[in-house]
Parts: C-alpha cells; structure tokens; sequence
C-alpha cells in the first residue's frame, strides 16, 4: 500500500492498521462520505488531487490504494 494513503488513513483518519485489507470496503475499513472529504483535503496537501467525485467511484481499499498511485505515477 502506498506509504503517503497508509500514514493518512492510520495517522490523520485513524483507521486501523487491521482494518486496511485490500478486499475490504471503505465502509467497513471505517471511511464515511465525511471521512473521503477529509482524505481528499489530506492527499491534496501531499500533491495528491483527486477530487472528491473519483474518491467516491472507488468501493475497496486496493481500489482506492490503486487511484492514489496511478496519480502519482502519472505527474
């Protein structure tokens, strides 16, 4: 998992480590609508601009951990 999305999710939004399985749901890994908008905020300051609207189109944490680093490979 992307170093920068795990210190956000563990640090900032204080998901669990155990929580953070790849197959898992972002609900069930604890994110809320409120939560992607704080993730989006987070990830901006680390040059990381997805924009709320594609943090909502992913369902998984593999998902969300491949959006953040198709971003980064691609600046």
């Amino acid at each position: 998992m992307n170093p920068i999305l795990t210190d956000i999710l563990t640090g900032h939004l204080q998901v669990g480590e155990q929580s953070l399985r790849p197959e898992a749901s972002l609900e069930d890994a604890g994110l809320d609508s409120l939560a992607l908008a704080e993730l989006d905020l987070l990830l901006a300051e680390h040059g990381v601009t997805l924009g709320e609207d594609r943090l909502a189109s992913v369902t998984t944490v593999d998902a969300l951990d491949q959006l953040v680093d198709e971003h980064l490979a691609g600046r």
